[in-house]
Protein backbone atom coordinates (compact mmCIF):
# COMPACT_ATOMS: atom_id res chain seq x y z
CA UNK A 1 0.00 0.00 0.00
CA UNK A 2 2.85 2.59 1.21
CA UNK A 3 4.40 1.38 -2.69
CA UNK A 4 1.32 2.11 -3.95
CA UNK A 5 0.87 5.48 -2.92
CA UNK A 6 4.47 6.86 -3.21
CA UNK A 7 4.16 5.84 -7.03
CA UNK A 8 0.96 7.34 -6.87
CA UNK A 9 2.35 10.99 -5.69
CA UNK A 10 4.98 10.64 -7.86
CA UNK A 11 2.75 10.12 -11.22
CA UNK A 12 0.90 13.13 -9.99
CA UNK A 13 3.72 15.49 -9.18
CA UNK A 14 5.48 14.85 -12.55
CA UNK A 15 2.21 15.69 -14.59
CA UNK A 16 1.21 18.81 -12.81
CA UNK A 17 4.30 19.68 -13.03
CA UNK A 18 4.41 19.71 -17.22
CA UNK A 19 3.15 22.93 -18.43
CA UNK A 20 1.86 22.27 -21.61
CA UNK A 21 -0.33 19.27 -19.55
CA UNK A 22 -1.59 21.62 -17.66
CA UNK A 23 -2.40 24.53 -20.34
CA UNK A 24 -4.30 21.64 -22.00
CA UNK A 25 -5.96 20.33 -19.53
CA UNK A 26 -7.03 23.84 -17.41
CA UNK A 27 -6.63 26.89 -19.73
CA UNK A 28 -7.71 25.58 -23.13
CA UNK A 29 -10.90 24.20 -21.05
CA UNK A 30 -11.65 27.54 -20.10
CA UNK A 31 -11.16 29.50 -23.11
CA UNK A 32 -13.47 27.32 -24.90
CA UNK A 33 -16.09 27.60 -22.08
CA UNK A 34 -15.59 31.37 -22.04
CA UNK A 35 -15.42 31.64 -26.07
CA UNK A 36 -18.37 29.29 -26.96
CA UNK A 37 -20.43 30.32 -24.07
CA UNK A 38 -20.16 34.13 -24.99
CA UNK A 39 -21.16 33.27 -28.59
CA UNK A 40 -23.61 31.47 -28.62
CA UNK A 41 -25.33 32.68 -25.04
CA UNK A 42 -28.22 34.05 -26.50
CA UNK A 43 -29.71 31.25 -27.72
CA UNK A 44 -32.09 29.20 -25.43
CA UNK A 45 -31.66 32.73 -22.72
CA UNK A 46 -33.61 35.19 -21.46
CA UNK A 47 -37.56 36.06 -22.51
CA UNK A 48 -36.58 38.46 -25.64
CA UNK A 49 -35.41 37.82 -29.04
CA UNK A 50 -33.81 41.15 -29.72
CA UNK A 51 -34.70 41.44 -33.59
CA UNK A 52 -33.12 44.59 -34.56
CA UNK A 53 -35.70 46.75 -37.23
CA UNK A 54 -36.28 49.77 -38.18
CA UNK A 55 -39.70 52.11 -39.19
CA UNK A 56 -38.97 54.93 -41.64
CA UNK A 57 -42.66 57.33 -41.56
CA UNK A 58 -42.52 59.26 -44.22
CA UNK A 59 -46.53 59.83 -44.21
CA UNK A 60 -47.45 63.44 -44.14
CA UNK A 61 -50.05 62.80 -42.32
CA UNK A 62 -51.33 61.63 -39.11
CA UNK A 63 -52.57 58.44 -39.87
CA UNK A 64 -48.57 57.06 -40.31
CA UNK A 65 -47.93 58.74 -36.79
CA UNK A 66 -50.77 56.40 -35.61
CA UNK A 67 -49.11 53.48 -37.10
CA UNK A 68 -45.55 54.18 -35.53
CA UNK A 69 -47.21 54.40 -32.28
CA UNK A 70 -48.91 51.46 -31.99
CA UNK A 71 -46.03 49.37 -33.01
CA UNK A 72 -43.87 51.38 -30.53
CA UNK A 73 -46.01 51.35 -27.37
CA UNK A 74 -46.84 47.69 -27.66
CA UNK A 75 -45.23 45.66 -24.88
CA UNK A 76 -45.77 42.68 -26.37
CA UNK A 77 -43.64 43.83 -29.48
CA UNK A 78 -41.03 45.63 -27.19
CA UNK A 79 -40.16 41.98 -25.81
CA UNK A 80 -39.14 40.71 -29.42
CA UNK A 81 -38.01 43.71 -30.88
CA UNK A 82 -35.75 46.53 -30.42
CA UNK A 83 -37.57 48.90 -33.16
CA UNK A 84 -35.89 52.10 -34.41
CA UNK A 85 -37.68 54.82 -36.04
CA UNK A 86 -35.24 56.61 -38.35
CA UNK A 87 -36.02 59.54 -41.12
CA UNK A 88 -33.47 57.96 -43.58
CA UNK A 89 -34.37 55.57 -45.80
CA UNK A 90 -32.31 55.13 -47.78
CA UNK A 91 -29.79 54.27 -44.61
CA UNK A 92 -32.27 51.79 -43.34
CA UNK A 93 -32.38 49.91 -46.34
CA UNK A 94 -28.39 50.02 -46.59
CA UNK A 95 -28.13 48.52 -43.10
CA UNK A 96 -30.67 45.73 -43.94
CA UNK A 97 -28.64 44.74 -46.91
CA UNK A 98 -25.69 44.70 -44.76
CA UNK A 99 -27.02 42.73 -42.10
CA UNK A 100 -27.12 45.12 -39.60
CA UNK A 101 -31.15 45.27 -39.21
CA UNK A 102 -33.33 42.19 -39.95
CA UNK A 103 -35.87 43.67 -41.48
CA UNK A 104 -37.83 47.39 -41.87
CA UNK A 105 -40.89 48.91 -42.24
CA UNK A 106 -41.07 52.33 -44.61
CA UNK A 107 -44.36 54.15 -44.53
CA UNK A 108 -45.05 55.88 -47.97
CA UNK A 109 -45.50 59.70 -47.59
CA UNK A 110 -48.79 59.48 -49.02
CA UNK A 111 -50.51 57.06 -46.48
CA UNK A 112 -52.93 59.06 -44.78
CA UNK A 113 -54.02 60.85 -48.48
CA UNK A 114 -54.74 57.64 -50.16
CA UNK A 115 -56.55 56.37 -46.83
CA UNK A 116 -59.11 59.83 -46.72
CA UNK A 117 -59.46 59.40 -50.27
CA UNK A 118 -59.88 55.40 -49.92
CA UNK A 119 -57.92 54.41 -52.57
CA UNK A 120 -55.61 51.05 -51.56
CA UNK A 121 -52.01 51.75 -50.68
CA UNK A 122 -48.95 49.70 -49.83
CA UNK A 123 -46.50 49.00 -47.10
CA UNK A 124 -43.11 48.56 -47.85
CA UNK A 125 -41.15 45.90 -45.75
CA UNK A 126 -37.43 45.52 -46.41
CA UNK A 127 -36.28 41.96 -45.25
CA UNK A 128 -32.60 40.16 -44.94
CA UNK A 129 -32.55 37.17 -46.88
CA UNK A 130 -30.10 35.46 -44.05
CA UNK A 131 -32.55 36.11 -41.22
CA UNK A 132 -35.88 34.75 -42.80
CA UNK A 133 -37.44 33.23 -39.03
CA UNK A 134 -36.82 36.53 -37.43
CA UNK A 135 -37.81 38.76 -40.75
CA UNK A 136 -40.73 36.82 -41.49
CA UNK A 137 -41.86 37.18 -37.25
CA UNK A 138 -41.81 40.91 -38.31
CA UNK A 139 -43.34 40.86 -41.38
CA UNK A 140 -45.96 39.12 -39.93
CA UNK A 141 -46.76 42.03 -37.31
CA UNK A 142 -46.95 44.35 -39.62
CA UNK A 143 -49.51 42.63 -41.83
CA UNK A 144 -51.26 42.04 -38.27
CA UNK A 145 -51.17 45.48 -37.51
CA UNK A 146 -52.13 46.87 -41.30
CA UNK A 147 -55.06 44.42 -40.87
CA UNK A 148 -55.99 45.99 -37.88
CA UNK A 149 -55.43 49.30 -39.36
CA UNK A 150 -57.18 48.33 -42.04
CA UNK A 151 -60.26 47.37 -40.01
CA UNK A 152 -60.64 50.45 -38.25
CA UNK A 153 -60.72 52.56 -41.07
CA UNK A 154 -63.52 50.49 -42.83
CA UNK A 155 -65.48 50.81 -39.96
CA UNK A 156 -65.38 54.30 -39.35
CA UNK A 157 -66.06 55.01 -43.13
CA UNK A 158 -69.26 52.26 -42.92
CA UNK A 159 -69.95 54.20 -39.80
CA UNK A 160 -69.78 57.38 -41.31
CA UNK A 161 -71.61 56.34 -44.83
CA UNK A 162 -74.37 55.02 -42.49
CA UNK A 163 -74.58 58.16 -40.37
CA UNK A 164 -74.45 60.81 -43.47
CA UNK A 165 -77.18 58.74 -44.95
CA UNK A 166 -79.47 58.71 -42.08
CA UNK A 167 -79.00 62.68 -42.03
CA UNK A 168 -79.53 62.62 -45.65
CA UNK A 169 -82.75 60.61 -44.76
CA UNK A 170 -84.28 62.57 -41.68
CA UNK A 171 -83.82 66.53 -43.97
CA UNK A 172 -85.66 65.50 -46.82
CA UNK A 173 -88.35 63.08 -45.36
CA UNK A 174 -91.66 63.63 -44.41
CA UNK A 175 -91.35 65.04 -41.10
CA UNK A 176 -88.37 67.28 -42.01
CA UNK A 177 -88.61 70.17 -39.98
CA UNK A 178 -89.35 73.90 -41.71
CA UNK A 179 -87.10 76.81 -42.30
CA UNK A 180 -87.08 77.94 -38.92
CA UNK A 181 -86.83 74.66 -37.23
CA UNK A 182 -83.66 73.71 -35.53
CA UNK A 183 -81.47 70.76 -37.90
CA UNK A 184 -80.34 68.50 -34.75
CA UNK A 185 -76.89 67.71 -33.15
CA UNK A 186 -74.51 68.42 -35.75
CA UNK A 187 -73.09 64.94 -37.10
CA UNK A 188 -69.39 64.46 -36.85
CA UNK A 189 -67.22 61.46 -38.86
CA UNK A 190 -65.89 59.79 -35.71
CA UNK A 191 -62.25 59.56 -34.57
CA UNK A 192 -60.26 56.50 -35.24
CA UNK A 193 -59.15 54.91 -32.15
CA UNK A 194 -55.44 54.48 -32.08
CA UNK A 195 -54.04 51.13 -33.71
CA UNK A 196 -53.21 48.31 -31.31
CA UNK A 197 -52.24 44.44 -30.46
CA UNK A 198 -54.73 43.59 -28.00
CA UNK A 199 -57.91 43.45 -29.50
CA UNK A 200 -58.15 39.47 -28.47
CA UNK A 201 -57.82 38.57 -24.81
CA UNK A 202 -55.25 35.72 -24.12
CA UNK A 203 -55.06 33.71 -21.32
CA UNK A 204 -51.21 32.67 -20.60
CA UNK A 205 -50.78 29.39 -18.66
CA UNK A 206 -46.89 28.83 -17.90
CA UNK A 207 -45.92 24.80 -18.76
CA UNK A 208 -43.93 22.87 -16.43
CA UNK A 209 -40.71 22.31 -18.02
CA UNK A 210 -36.88 21.29 -17.19
CA UNK A 211 -34.76 24.54 -15.88
CA UNK A 212 -33.38 26.37 -18.71
CA UNK A 213 -29.31 26.10 -18.87
CA UNK A 214 -27.59 28.52 -20.34
CA UNK A 215 -24.95 28.01 -23.40
CA UNK A 216 -22.16 28.96 -21.09
CA UNK A 217 -23.55 26.21 -18.38
CA UNK A 218 -24.36 23.83 -21.14
CA UNK A 219 -20.44 23.99 -22.70
CA UNK A 220 -18.90 24.11 -18.69
CA UNK A 221 -20.37 20.82 -18.85
CA UNK A 222 -19.36 19.77 -21.90
CA UNK A 223 -15.52 20.49 -22.08
CA UNK A 224 -15.33 19.23 -18.35
CA UNK A 225 -16.54 16.14 -19.78
CA UNK A 226 -14.62 16.09 -22.90
CA UNK A 227 -11.28 17.51 -20.99
CA UNK A 228 -11.28 15.62 -17.93
CA UNK A 229 -9.90 12.52 -20.51
CA UNK A 230 -6.98 14.27 -21.07
CA UNK A 231 -5.28 13.61 -18.04
CA UNK A 232 -5.43 10.25 -19.81
CA UNK A 233 -3.28 10.92 -22.48
CA UNK A 234 -0.49 12.44 -20.06
CA UNK A 235 -0.60 9.77 -17.71
CA UNK A 236 -0.03 7.31 -20.75
CA UNK A 237 2.54 9.82 -21.55
CA UNK A 238 4.41 9.04 -18.44
CA UNK A 239 4.09 5.06 -18.77
CA UNK A 240 5.63 5.17 -22.11
CA UNK A 241 8.13 7.11 -21.34
CA UNK A 242 9.25 5.16 -18.38
CA UNK A 243 8.83 2.16 -20.16
CA UNK A 244 11.47 3.35 -22.93
CA UNK A 245 13.85 4.77 -20.12
CA UNK A 246 13.70 1.18 -18.80
CA UNK A 247 13.18 2.78 -15.66
CA UNK A 248 9.62 0.08 -15.40
CA UNK A 249 12.18 -2.69 -15.61
CA UNK A 250 14.01 -1.01 -12.42
CA UNK A 251 10.75 -0.45 -10.28
CA UNK A 252 10.08 -4.45 -11.37
CA UNK A 253 12.98 -5.57 -9.21
CA UNK A 254 12.14 -3.15 -6.29
CA UNK A 255 9.68 -4.74 -3.81
CA UNK A 256 7.01 -3.24 -5.53
CA UNK A 257 4.63 -5.64 -7.22
CA UNK A 258 3.15 -5.30 -10.58
CA UNK A 259 -0.22 -4.35 -8.95
CA UNK A 260 0.84 -1.41 -7.24
CA UNK A 261 2.79 0.02 -9.98
CA UNK A 262 -0.30 0.52 -12.52
CA UNK A 263 -2.29 1.05 -9.42
CA UNK A 264 0.16 4.14 -8.32
CA UNK A 265 0.25 5.24 -11.75
CA UNK A 266 -4.04 5.09 -12.25
CA UNK A 267 -4.14 6.37 -8.66
CA UNK A 268 -1.86 9.39 -9.96
CA UNK A 269 -4.01 9.98 -13.07
CA UNK A 270 -7.09 9.94 -11.06
CA UNK A 271 -5.69 12.85 -8.24
CA UNK A 272 -4.69 15.17 -11.34
CA UNK A 273 -8.42 14.27 -12.71
CA UNK A 274 -9.91 15.19 -9.28
CA UNK A 275 -7.90 18.14 -8.57
CA UNK A 276 -8.23 19.52 -12.51
CA UNK A 277 -12.35 18.77 -12.14
CA UNK A 278 -11.89 21.23 -8.95
CA UNK A 279 -10.45 23.76 -10.76
CA UNK A 280 -12.97 23.92 -13.07
CA UNK A 281 -16.00 23.59 -11.24
CA UNK A 282 -14.62 26.47 -9.04
CA UNK A 283 -13.61 28.58 -12.23
CA UNK A 284 -16.78 28.57 -14.06
CA UNK A 285 -18.36 29.58 -10.98
CA UNK A 286 -16.78 32.27 -9.94
CA UNK A 287 -15.83 33.40 -13.37
CA UNK A 288 -18.65 32.80 -15.75
CA UNK A 289 -21.50 32.13 -12.92
CA UNK A 290 -22.37 28.97 -14.29
CA UNK A 291 -25.10 27.09 -11.96
CA UNK A 292 -24.06 23.70 -11.24
CA UNK A 293 -27.23 22.88 -9.99
CA UNK A 294 -28.09 22.71 -6.41
CA UNK A 295 -27.04 18.96 -5.44
CA UNK A 296 -22.81 19.82 -5.21
CA UNK A 297 -22.43 16.29 -4.04
CA UNK A 298 -23.85 14.26 -7.16
CA UNK A 299 -22.21 17.13 -9.35
CA UNK A 300 -18.85 16.05 -7.56
CA UNK A 301 -19.40 12.61 -7.41
CA UNK A 302 -19.80 12.54 -11.29
CA UNK A 303 -16.75 14.55 -11.76
CA UNK A 304 -15.05 11.72 -9.52
CA UNK A 305 -16.37 9.20 -11.45
CA UNK A 306 -15.03 10.63 -14.91
CA UNK A 307 -11.43 11.00 -12.99
CA UNK A 308 -11.51 7.08 -12.61
CA UNK A 309 -12.65 7.14 -15.87
CA UNK A 310 -9.90 8.83 -17.06
CA UNK A 311 -7.45 6.94 -14.91
CA UNK A 312 -8.95 3.64 -16.74
CA UNK A 313 -8.44 5.42 -20.48
CA UNK A 314 -4.46 5.64 -19.34
CA UNK A 315 -3.67 2.35 -18.98
CA UNK A 316 -5.45 1.29 -22.12
CA UNK A 317 -3.36 4.26 -23.88
CA UNK A 318 -0.27 2.80 -22.25
CA UNK A 319 -0.97 -0.51 -23.76
CA UNK A 320 -1.83 0.43 -27.22
CA UNK A 321 0.69 2.92 -28.02
CA UNK A 322 4.01 1.95 -28.07
CA UNK A 323 5.59 5.34 -28.21
CA UNK A 324 4.28 8.87 -26.61
CA UNK A 325 4.21 10.01 -30.56
CA UNK A 326 1.65 7.07 -31.28
CA UNK A 327 -0.04 7.91 -28.33
CA UNK A 328 -0.04 11.40 -29.12
CA UNK A 329 -2.34 10.54 -32.04
CA UNK A 330 -4.50 7.78 -30.75
CA UNK A 331 -5.38 10.15 -27.32
CA UNK A 332 -6.91 12.67 -28.97
CA UNK A 333 -8.61 10.75 -31.34
CA UNK A 334 -10.59 8.81 -29.10
CA UNK A 335 -11.13 11.58 -26.77
CA UNK A 336 -12.72 13.45 -29.45
CA UNK A 337 -14.73 10.73 -30.86
CA UNK A 338 -15.75 10.49 -27.47
CA UNK A 339 -16.64 13.93 -27.21
CA UNK A 340 -18.63 14.56 -30.72
CA UNK A 341 -21.23 11.59 -29.31
CA UNK A 342 -21.03 12.38 -26.21
CA UNK A 343 -23.06 16.00 -26.57
CA UNK A 344 -19.90 17.74 -25.41
CA UNK A 345 -19.97 19.90 -29.09
CA UNK A 346 -23.40 19.69 -29.89
CA UNK A 347 -26.76 18.12 -27.74
CA UNK A 348 -26.89 14.42 -28.16
CA UNK A 349 -30.88 14.77 -29.19
CA UNK A 350 -29.59 16.54 -32.40
CA UNK A 351 -26.87 13.46 -33.34
CA UNK A 352 -28.44 11.27 -35.70
CA UNK A 353 -29.42 7.96 -34.33
CA UNK A 354 -27.33 5.59 -35.45
CA UNK A 355 -24.58 7.12 -33.23
CA UNK A 356 -26.44 5.75 -30.50
CA UNK A 357 -24.15 2.58 -29.86
CA UNK A 358 -21.46 5.02 -29.72
CA UNK A 359 -22.56 7.10 -27.49
CA UNK A 360 -23.38 4.67 -24.38
CA UNK A 361 -19.86 3.47 -24.23
CA UNK A 362 -18.70 7.04 -23.97
CA UNK A 363 -18.04 8.04 -20.75
CA UNK A 364 -18.23 11.71 -21.77
CA UNK A 365 -22.33 10.69 -22.91
CA UNK A 366 -22.71 9.70 -19.21
CA UNK A 367 -20.97 13.19 -17.67
CA UNK A 368 -22.19 15.51 -19.87
CA UNK A 369 -25.71 14.05 -19.40
CA UNK A 370 -25.17 13.95 -15.57
CA UNK A 371 -23.89 17.26 -15.20
CA UNK A 372 -26.90 18.39 -16.94
CA UNK A 373 -29.31 16.93 -15.03
CA UNK A 374 -28.17 17.67 -12.09
CA UNK A 375 -28.29 21.62 -13.77
CA UNK A 376 -32.17 20.59 -14.01
CA UNK A 377 -32.53 20.01 -10.52
CA UNK A 378 -31.76 16.16 -10.07
CA UNK A 379 -30.27 14.55 -7.05
CA UNK A 380 -27.92 12.22 -6.05
CA UNK A 381 -30.28 9.37 -6.60
CA UNK A 382 -31.12 10.61 -10.31
CA UNK A 383 -27.62 10.47 -11.16
CA UNK A 384 -26.62 7.08 -9.96
CA UNK A 385 -27.39 5.22 -13.26
CA UNK A 386 -24.88 7.82 -14.86
CA UNK A 387 -22.51 7.59 -12.66
CA UNK A 388 -22.63 3.36 -12.64
CA UNK A 389 -22.27 3.82 -16.53
CA UNK A 390 -19.06 6.01 -16.03
CA UNK A 391 -17.88 3.85 -13.45
CA UNK A 392 -17.94 0.44 -15.16
CA UNK A 393 -17.11 2.49 -18.60
CA UNK A 394 -13.82 2.90 -16.84
CA UNK A 395 -13.31 -0.09 -15.27
CA UNK A 396 -13.48 -1.54 -18.76
CA UNK A 397 -10.88 0.58 -19.98
CA UNK A 398 -8.62 -0.08 -16.94
CA UNK A 399 -8.72 -3.85 -16.91
CA UNK A 400 -8.04 -4.13 -20.53
CA UNK A 401 -5.05 -1.85 -20.30
CA UNK A 402 -4.06 -4.25 -17.34
CA UNK A 403 -4.54 -7.18 -19.49
CA UNK A 404 -2.55 -6.00 -22.84
CA UNK A 405 0.30 -3.64 -20.65
CA UNK A 406 3.67 -4.41 -21.62
CA UNK A 407 6.26 -3.65 -18.33
CA UNK A 408 9.54 -3.66 -21.29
Amino acid sequence: MRNLLTIARKEATVISRDRVALLIMLAMPLALIFILGSALGSIGEGDSLSIDVAIVNEDVGETGKLFVDGLTSSKELAALFNIDVSNDAAAVRADVEKGNLTAALIIPSNLTEKITAGEPIGLEVIQDPGSKIAGGIWVSVVKAGTANASAQIIAGKVLTEELAAAAGAGAGGPRARGPGASAGPMLTPPQLPPMTFDAVAVREIEAKVDARISMISYYAAGMTGMFLLFGSMFGAFSFVQERREQTLARMLSTPASRLAIVGGKAIGVLMIGVGQFTVLFLGTRLLFGVDWGQSVAATLMIGFAEALAAAGLAMTLAALGKTERSIGGIAPAAIMLFAATGGSMVPTEQLPKFLLPVQVISPVYWTVNGFLDVMRGATVADVLPNIAAILAIGAALFAFGVWRLRFE
